[in-house]
């Protein structure tokens, strides 16, 4: 079956159908999330010994991760570990970059067009029995956490890693029961859904925190870790964080990623485990020190045969697209394509961008409309203070309907690079502009969400040396 094939279609437009929450801009009561729709429909489908406090059925090593940032690269660093120990490895993430088969993968490995018609015809009439019942349409992330689980299922899956989509509390994935809970980070995002503030987004982050389950957190900042503490401490759920129960050193590498060395500072931790980053920037690191300590806890606590050369090996050989995704362009240039859409994440990819551009720098920046540009440019205008930024060409992707006008984005660039901002409706014609400034030897960046790195990447593959 190819991605062309009328059943495929048909399979995809039900889904794609149900998406509405994602095209609503305010007020935290017009996100009807529930969790006793998303139980039942797991029961339906005999998925119950998947349900946290179901213990009726076998147990499928499981692990659960919450974050404002690195979520996803951080599922894919414990799903890699546990696939490359021999551990057949379920791993849910979202959103996806080109196709929704991306976001269910075992041992790496997308789900294919025919499984997912398949999926999809098993769940659409216990979906059609549950309208019937009038308890409500299974909203799109419903649907494929429920597609994702059954999956996995029918995969024969040994161990499973979920990424919650938005917040954590009221997740549709926060129905599991896992033998781990992981948060990465808290910053500011979704506002208008999780709460306006670091503490009030902890909390609703912190609700995947499960009784007697051990959480890691690579939450640093006072006012969410706080929360998270508090939570764990109310759940008898015990508590390791960075910094305090673990550490990572970090170094650059002279061309691209990193050397790290892990420390763990209480059992059931290693001492130290060294190893090399494929994936880019400091926060990759951190991002790696908490997957070490979810598959070292999870391989204590379920007696997993996981050793740290194994791990190790496993993080120096990960990528993930879209995730500061480097290219090797004409002139060469350095093109970067990054899927940051949020305060903390393009923070992140400035200081990437200030530890390697040694020549000009152009950005190519789009965003949706419920984003905050306005603090996304701010750190664009400081990055612009310490590298020879030429342009910052103002964008929109067209494959999604929540982008946010380039006009609009214009009027929010701080004064200091206002000269150097342009608006380009098309993205491609915006990342040409782009290139022209800073050929030879420069750096291009993509960024600002991952509709627009969809439609970036291929354009940079086709400009590759």
């Amino acid at each position: 079956m190819t991605n062309d094939d009328g059943a495929y279609r048909q399979a995809l437009d039900f889904l794609y159908d149900r998406i509405n929450y994602e095209r609503m801009t305010s007020g935290t009561s017009r996100y009807p999330f529930r969790l006793t729709r998303m139980r039942e429909l797991l029961q339906r489908l005999d998925l119950g010994h998947w349900l946290h406090g179901d213990e009726s059925g076998p147990h499928v090593p499981l692990v659960h991760i919450a974050g404002t940032k690195g979520k996803g690269s951080t599922a894919s660093m414990v799903a890699a570990s546990l696939t490359a120990a021999g551990i057949k490895t379920g791993l849910y993430t979202s959103p996806h970059l080109y196709d929704l088969e991306e976001r269910f993968r075992v041992d790496g490995e997308l789900c294919r067009p025919a499984d997912l018609v398949r999926l999809v015809d098993t769940v659409r009439p216990l979906d059609e029995e549950l309208i019937a019942e009038d308890k409500g349409a299974a909203s799109f992330f419903e649907l494929t956490t429920a597609l994702a689980l059954l999956h996995f299922h029918r995969s024969g899956c040994g161990a499973v890693v979920l990424e919650t989509g938005l917040g954590g509390r009221l997740d549709s994935t926060n129905v599991c029961r896992p033998d781990v809970t992981a948060i990465t980070t808290i910053g500011l995002d979704h506002q208008h859904v999780l709460g306006d503030t670091l503490a009030k987004i902890a909390a609703e982050k912190a609700g995947i925190i499960k009784p007697g389950v051990p959480v890691i957190s690579g939450v640093v900042a006072d006012e969410p870790a706080d929360v998270i503490e508090q939570v764990a401490s109310n759940q008898n759920a015990r508590l390791l964080k960075i910094d305090r129960d673990f550490s990572i050193d970090w170094k650059l590498k002279p061309d691209w990623g990193s050397n790290v060395e892990f420390h763990g500072k209480t059992s059931p931790l290693s001492a130290s485990l060294a190893t090399t980053l494929a994936m880019e920037g400091q926060h990759q690191s951190r991002n790696a020190a908490t997957a070490i300590a979810i598959t070292q806890v999870l391989r204590d606590r379920l007696s997993l045969s996981i050793d740290d050369d194994t791990i190790a090996g496993a993080l120096a050989n990960l990528c993930c697209e879209g995730r500061i995704q480097r290219y090797r362009l004409n002139s060469g240039v350095t093109g970067i394509v990054d899927a940051a859409h949020n305060e903390d994440s393009i923070g992140a990819l400035c200081d990437s961008v200030r530890n390697r551009a040694t020549g000009p720098v152009a950005i190519v920046f789009g965003t949706s409309h419920d984003k905050s540009a306005d603090r996304m440019l701010e750190l664009i205008a400081q990055l612009a203070m310490q590298v020879d930024l030429r342009t910052i060409q103002l964008t929109r992707f067209q494959g999604n309907p929540r982008w946010r006008p380039p006009a609009e984005l214009m009027a929010m660039v701080p004064d200091s690079i206002v000269a150097k901002a342009a608006v380009n409706e098309n993205a491609i014609a915006a990342c040409e502009a782009a290139l022209r400034t800073v050929s030879p030897d420069g750096t291009l960046v993509v960024c600002g969400s991952f509709f627009l790195a969809a439609e970036a990447a291929p354009w940079m593959r086709s400009n590759e040396s």
